[in-house]
């Protein structure tokens, strides 16, 4: 749910964090690898026309920021890659860091007019600085430098321009595919101990957590993660082909008009579902309040039954399964299909959304010096032998030739070094232009070729289950609000009213209770201009719409 705001910042978030992990996803992100239409490099698509920039020609310099609380940008040049990237294109990046505060950062920085010359960010925080003249189009360079097209294609592209026609952002983890981190996983061992019982329904699972509380006082049957987020997957198992990306706009979709999510039927039942079960203490206690190091603890000493997250996949998840499996084999976790109604098909059960614009944008701001060598930059990174040079280290390290689709071939060295030892070089987190087609059709040939002992964690409940569980959901992105304009600051007074009312509606005694709660809700939002904000909403849904048919 590459998203993922409560669950893109796990996007759907953190994503980029590794190689194996590809945003909101976020994040998002879903992709059977034969299914992907990857176009091959040939040599006049991947070499720049001649008065293009060179990389490695002469120094570039530039600052790059994350707009994210959650986002740290490691120092340039003290893992294998981004020394190489150095030492070859004589490229150095000085990070800017928010400091957890972005939104404060990123304003202090506009008032001081000491933006940094790269800025990633989305949304809201996008638009504003676009509105305020601060980014520069990139428009020209398409052509001088052609994978961006290549890959993105002029669909996608058009999707992401702004309401002047103008593209200001270059997109990261764009995609053909299907992908994204969210999901259920299962406890093995306890699972197997208890004598792997079906587990499809709601039914089944409120039996199961019942089971897992009698048997293991000290485990937590039902993990939600930071923020609850994990109930709010229980919404795409109430509704065939519900998506998650509803309750991220707080808007639902019903025939041409974008509807209040508080009084939505799916949502309601959603909340009850998920009230049931924290009454019954089946469900983390203090899952609205407890911070991602207090979940991970939990996970990595295997007092978690079921987890359910929209980062289910992230590195130190893995990192907390890998501990698990290393002591024993019969121990870590799996992920399951997606939880769901006996009356809805699990075969159109969505747990997670992806959009072929990607996650977020990467953009090029106002004054910086030689811009179009940070485009050129940037273009190659999100080429084949830039994606395998940000994700699998320099060539001659792990890899030493491309595949005709673009894929690393791996070398000895990558079979027989450890997992843990590749993990500490950050393969993958200086992806700012990721591919998530390319990527994920590597990732499965690599995962393909491997022993299973030897196969990445992550990858692999990607492909068996997360990966098919996702849904195209490209023309319900890009809303983008100004934060000044009235549907902007009614989505920011939305937001903070549904993170109140929902936790009331979760802690409810009774159904009769969840739904007076959400009426609340729905009464509080009105009043801070809601309406407006899902007329916004629409209107952008349904220029999307009209700009993915062609018109």
């Amino acid at each position: 749910m590459k998203t993922k705001k409560a669950f893109k910042m796990s996007l759907i978030l953190i994503l980029v964090t590794i190689v194996f992990l590809t945003g909101c996803s976020k994040k998002n992100n879903n992709v059977e690898p034969t299914a992907s239409a990857v176009p091959s490099p040939t040599a006049s698509a991947s070499e720049p026309v001649a008065t293009s920039f060179q990389l490695g020609s002469e120094p570039l310099n530039f600052s790059f920021y994350g707009n994210y609380d959650w986002w740290v940008t490691d120092e340039w040049g003290n893992d294998p890659t981004t020394k190489w990237i150095q030492e070859n294109f004589k490229i150095t990046v000085k990070p800017v860091q928010s400091g957890g505060t972005a939104q404060q950062k990123l304003n202090t920085m506009i008032v001081s007019n000491e933006l940094p010359n790269v800025i990633m960010s989305e949304g809201a925080d996008f638009e504003k600085l676009r509105a305020a003249g601060q980014l520069l189009p990139l428009d020209d360079y398409l052509d001088k430098y052609p994978n961006l097209m290549k890959y993105a294609g002029d669909k996608t592209l058009n999707l992401l321009r702004s309401e002047d026609g103008k593209l200001y952002g270059f997109p990261n983890w764009y995609t053909s595919s299907p992908n994204g981190n969210s999901g259920y996983l299962v406890n093995k061992k306890i699972y197997k101990e208890l004598g792997a019982p079906k587990l499809e329904t709601f039914t089944d699972l409120e039996s199961y957590l019942k089971l897992v509380k009698e048997k293991y006082p000290d485990v937590i049957p039902f993990e939600a993660d930071i923020s609850a987020q994990g109930i709010f997957l229980f919404a795409a198992g109430k509704e065939e082909g519900y998506s998650t990306r509803y309750i991220d706009e707080k808007a639902v979709p019903r025939g041409d008009q974008l509807t209040s999510l508080f009084l939505d039927p799916t949502f309601n039942a959603t909340i009850k579902e998920a009230s049931k079960l924290f009454r019954q203490k089946l469900i983390t206690q203090d899952t609205f309040t407890q911070k991602s190091d207090q979940v991970y603890e939990k996970i990595k000493n295997g007092r978690v039954a079921v987890f359910a997250s929209g980062d289910a996949v992230n590195s130190n998840i893995k990192d907390g399964n890998n501990l698990l499996s290393e002591k024993d084999p019969d121990a870590g976790y799996m992920a399951i299909w997606p939880i769901h109604e006996d009356a809805v098909s699990k075969d159109k059960v969505f747990t997670n959304s992806y959009s072929t614009t990607g996650w977020n944008l990467v953009s090029i701001t106002k004054g910086t010096e030689n811009p179009e060598a940070i485009f050129a930059y940037l273009d190659w990174m999100t080429g084949a032998e830039g994606q395998a040079t940000t994700s699998f280290g320099p060539k001659g390290r792990y890899w030493d030739e491309l595949t005709a689709e673009g894929a690393p071939i791996l070398n000895e060295k990558w079979n027989t070094t450890p997992q843990t030892e590749k993990d500490k070089e950050i393969m993958g987190k200086f992806n700012w232009a990721g591919n998530t087609t390319l990527t994920d059709v590597t990732k499965a040939s690599i995962q393909a070729k491997l022993p299973e002992d030897k196969r990445d964690w992550s990858t692999t409940q990607q492909i068996d289950v997360i990966f098919k569980t996702s849904q195209d959901m490209t023309v319900f992105n890009n809303f983008k609000l100004a934060a000044d304009s009235e549907a902007g600051i009614a989505n920011a007074a939305v937001k903070a009213i549904f993170e109140e009312y929902v936790a009331k509606a979760v802690y409810a005694k009774n159904d009769a209770e969840v739904d007076a709660i959400l009426k609340e809700a729905n009464d509080a939002a009105m009043a801070q201009g809601y309406e407006a904000m899902l007329k916004a909403k629409t209107e952008a849904w349904q220029a999307n719409i009209k700009k993915a048919s062609g018109q």
